[in-house]
């Protein structure tokens, strides 16, 4: 067990998030869902809106996140990142993984489809999660058009892409309220890079790190697109735009390589959000990775939000009535980086539960 907060939490915060338990290995591939298995007499019917019920009696390894990819790298797809100097490595791609798969275009083609409706003002019915928040117009519109273009540039690479080990990398912003002071409020993906005193920066915070250490799995060729996520929580400035201006503008990323979402208010929300692009792009695992403070803890299998109610489990729970999928640190060097999948029993067969997830 670790413990560790940011200096500036207060002693309440220090007791509950700074606490967390990464699971050790067991001796052999569980055979619940910890090994990426549904319990006995697991009710699809039930399961979007009473997962608990769902899971039965027995389920209740399916009642958390917990998993064990790394015993059965055949069907999860486990790919360690490994880290030195400051430099991200992935692992080989295990036979039969990685992304992109087989066929996909079609999903790709379908999501930009609805994003440049959007984008344009003439789309109708429900926006995709990630869109589908309380968003002023010109938020929603700018983040359907950087969407549509990314996913259109992906579809036409498709044919010439290498084996990427995971179809996403995933970065969640921090907000907090000195950042309504920025210049970067105003800005929307898409413009033109404005520049930005030191003390501008200053005030993205651990947003830095975030979005460093994105950058830098891209350029490692951990995946092909970079998924940022988080709304205008605790100021006016979207965090995913935040992410998406260091990435794009300061660190290289193309803009054509960046998906955004907008909408996220908490970690529970950024990682089903993820998981919502994450099917829009036909893939099944991505790379989420943040900095060294509270949110690595809080991705673990325990932390003492467990105790109150509070850890993302929980909160997906009472929030959205299904769990978001399994996930598992896949970082070596560091522990913040994460092997994530929606498909909780990502070792059943792919045409039946293994396909199975809450996340549109």
């Amino acid at each position: 067990m670790r413990c560790r907060a940011p200096a500036r939490a207060s002693l309440a915060a220090l007791a509950l998030a700074g606490c967390a338990r990464h699971a050790p290995l067991p001796l052999q591939p569980p055979r619940d869902a910890a090994g990426g298995h549904a319990p006995p007499g697991f009710d699809p019917a039930l399961a979007c809106t009473a997962w608990t019920r769902a899971t039965g009696p027995d389920g209740d390894a399916a009642r958390r996140h917990d998993s064990f990819p790394e015993l059965d790298v055949a069907r999860s797809c486990f790919v360690p990142v490994r880290y030195r100097a400051g430099r991200a490595s992935p692992d080989p791609v295990p036979p039969g993984c990685g992304y992109p798969p087989a066929t996909g275009a079609g999903v790709i083609d379908e999501r930009a489809a609805r994003y440049e409706a959007i984008a344009s003002g003439t789309g109708s019915g429900t926006p995709p999660v990630e869109l589908a928040c309380e968003l002023p117009d010109d938020v929603r519109r700018a983040a359907a058009a950087v969407n549509a273009r990314t996913l259109r540039a992906l579809a036409r690479r498709l044919p010439d892409l290498p084996r990427y080990p995971y179809a996403a990398i995933a970065t969640f912003g921090f907000g907090q309220r000195q950042q309504s002071a920025s210049a970067l409020v105003p800005w929307r993906p898409g413009a033109s890079c404005p520049h930005l005193e030191n003390r501008d920066l200053a005030l993205f915070d651990v947003n830095l790190v975030r979005a460093g250490r994105a950058a830098e799995g891209y350029r490692a060729g951990v995946a092909p697109v970079v998924i940022v996520s988080g709304g205008a929580v605790h100021a006016s400035l979207v965090e995913a735009f935040m992410l998406d201006y260091l990435l794009t503008c300061r660190l290289g990323v193309p803009n054509d390589a960046v998906l955004l979402d907008p909408c996220a208010d908490h970690t529970h929300t950024n990682v089903r959000n993820t998981g919502s692009l994450l099917r829009a792009l036909g893939g099944r695992t991505a790379y989420l990775i943040t900095d060294d403070g509270l949110q690595a803890s809080y991705l673990e299998e325990w932390t003492l939000f467990d105790v109150v109610g509070g850890s993302i489990d929980q909160r997906a729970l009472r929030d959205f009535g299904y769990l978001l999928g399994s996930y598992r640190r896949a970082s070596v060097g560091i522990e913040a980086g994460f092997w994530f999948t929606p498909y909780r029993f990502w070792a059943d067969p792919e045409d039946g539960l293994g396909s199975f997830t809450c996340i549109p």
